[in-house]
C-alpha cells in the first residue's frame, strides 16, 4: 500500500460546456491537461447543438433534407443514445432538441410554451423516425423540425473518453469532474485504504456542501437534479428536466438523483430515468441492475439509498457489492 505522505494532487480547472470542468491528477502532467482541453473543446465543436456548424448542428439543419456523414466513433456513439431511447422511452429521448429550445429553460428567455407548439414539438420526437447507415457512418433525420439532442448523455461519454485516454497514457489514477458528473478511475493514492471518498451534493445547499459521503472503488457519480436550472411564473417553478411523453418539465416527489456505477455514459442514462420514474419505481429499477447503486433525495429532504449503500459512519456510507 502506498504511503498517503509520498504524494501530491494537482487540480486543473477551466470553464466549458457551461460549466467548470475539473481535472484531478497525482503526477504533474501539464502536457496531458492540455491535451484532455483539447479533446473536450473538440467534443463541443462536434455535438453543441446550440451551433449549427457543429456535426450536430448540421445533423439537424439537414432533418427532412438528406444524410449526413459523421466518424465512425461518432456514429457509435449517436447508435448507443438512440439504442438507450428506444429502451427508455417514456422517459430518455435524444431527440428532445425541439421540446429544449421551445422552453429554453437555462438559455434565456424562458416561457411557458403554447400547448399546440408542445404538441407539434412531441411530434418530432420518434426515435423510428432517425435512418442510421451503418456502412456510410450516415445519420438521417427524416422529418422537417426534428433535432437531436445529446446533452442528458454526452458528458458521461467525454469522462469516459477521458478516463481512457488518459488511461492509455499511462495516469494509473484520477478524477475528471465534468459538473454533476465525477468520474474516477485507478486507486486513490491519498487514502490508505486507497478508496475514493466522494460527496454527494447537497441539493438544499451551495454548491460544494455535501449531503452525504460515499466510499468506493473507482466509480463514476452522475446526478440529475432541478435546483439550478428553472424559472417561476405565476406561482409555478418549471424545471429544465423535460417529460418526453408530456412535453411539460416532470412532476414528482424528487428534488434529485445521483446514479454511481463504473461507466459514465450508462449513469447519465440512468440518472434521467430514474428521477422520472421517481424514488419508488426509480429504486426498484436499480436495484434490478448489477454493480449500481443511487442515492435519491425527495423534495422534504428524506434520502433514500439502494442496498448497496451501507452506513459507515455518521454521513458517510460504503458500496457493498449486493449479491
Amino acid at each position: 500500500m502506498m504511503a498517503t505522505q509520498a504524494h501530491k494532487k494537482y487540480v486543473s480547472q477551466f470553464a466549458m460546456m457551461g460549466t467548470v470542468i475539473s481535472l484531478t491528477l497525482f503526477d504533474h502532467k501539464p502536457a496531458l491537461v492540455e491535451r484532455v482541453y483539447d479533446y473536450l473543446q473538440t467534443m463541443t465543436e462536434i455535438f453543441s447543438a446550440n451551433d449549427d456548424d457543429s456535426t450536430l448542428g448540421q445533423i439537424n439543419r439537414n432533418a427532412g433534407v438528406a444524410p449526413v456523414a459523421v466518424d465512425a466513433t461518432t456514429f457509435a456513439f449517436i447508435q448507443r443514445a438512440l439504442a438507450a431511447t428506444k429502451k427508455y422511452h417514456d422517459s430518455f429521448n435524444v431527440l428532445i432538441g425541439p421540446l429544449v429550445k421551445l422552453w429554453k429553460i437555462g438559455f434565456g428567455g424562458q416561457t411557458v410554451p403554447a400547448k399546440s407548439a408542445i404538441a407539434t414539438s412531441l411530434s418530432r420526437m420518434n426515435p423510428d423516425d432517425v435512418v442510421l447507415d451503418e456502412t456510410a457512418h450516415t445519420v438521417f433525420l427524416t422529418q422537417r423540425g426534428m433535432q437531436l439532442d445529446l446533452g442528458a448523455i454526452a458528458k458521461g461519454y467525454f469522462a469516459d473518453q477521458v478516463k481512457a485516454r488518459l488511461q492509455a497514457a499511462g495516469v494509473t489514477s484520477g478524477i475528471v469532474d465534468l459538473g454533476g458528473n465525477v468520474q474516477t478511475w485507478g486507486m486513490n493514492p491519498l487514502a490508505a485504504d486507497d478508496q475514493w471518498r466522494i460527496g454527494i451534493q447537497n441539493p438544499n445547499d451551495t454548491r460544494g456542501n455535501a449531503l452525504l459521503n460515499v466510499v468506493t472503488p473507482a466509480q463514476s457519480f452522475v446526478t440529475s437534479g432541478i435546483r439550478e436550472r428553472y424559472f417561476k411564473r405565476d406561482g409555478r417553478t418549471y424545471h429544465h428536466i423535460l417529460d418526453p411523453q408530456t412535453g411539460y418539465p416532470v412532476r414528482n416527489d424528487l428534488l434529485q438523483v445521483t446514479v454511481i456505477t463504473e461507466n459514465s455514459e450508462l449513469a447519465e442514462v440512468l440518472s434521467t430515468v430514474s428521477f422520472f420514474k421517481g424514488p419508488q419505481a426509480g429504486q426498484t429499477l436499480i436495484e434490478r441492475l448489477p454493480d449500481v447503486e443511487a442515492v435519491f433525495v425527495r423534495r422534504n429532504g428524506a434520502v433514500e439509498l439502494t442496498s448497496g449503500l451501507v452506513p459507515q459512519t455518521k454521513g458517510v456510507y460504503q458500496i457493498v457489492r449486493r449479491k
